[in-house]
């Protein structure tokens, strides 16, 4: 849940350019598109002693997507992330989870850069 839909089209685009370009970006889309990193809610509904707050912020319901692009403590990661990769390639990203989180990239780059920007989202 990325808080909005993504047309098939860009689904099938990012599957297919992703998995020519490198593993690691084919198995970060696996693990973020099939929530393999379990969440603070969804650990509490196993666990009924733990908290179900975000782990970063405890400020809010730790879910999936929260815990990785809407808590604050995220978004200040992903912003230094976006500030490197700007200062590296000379290419400003939108700041979107689909680019962040899957790598859905829009717009025609280098494969070189692709590449590189890939690996940078995805260490």
């Amino acid at each position: 849940n990325l808080g909005h839909n993504i047309n098939l089209e860009d689904w099938e685009k990012i599957w297919n350019q992703n998995y020519k370009i490198t593993k690691l970006a084919i198995y970060n889309q696996y693990k973020m598109c099939y929530q393999w990193y379990r969440s603070p809610s969804r650990l509490a509904k196993v666990y009924p002693n733990m908290s179900s707050m975000c782990w970063k912020c405890k400020q809010t319901r730790g879910t999936f997507f929260h815990a990785w692009w809407l808590c604050p403590k995220s978004k200040k990661y992903w912003k230094k992330i976006r500030i490197w990769i700007k200062e590296i390639t000379n290419i400003q990203l939108e700041f979107k989870a689909e680019i962040f989180l899957l790598g859905m990239l829009k717009g025609e780059y280098p494969k070189e850069m692709k590449y590189l920007i890939l690996h940078i989202i995805t260490a």
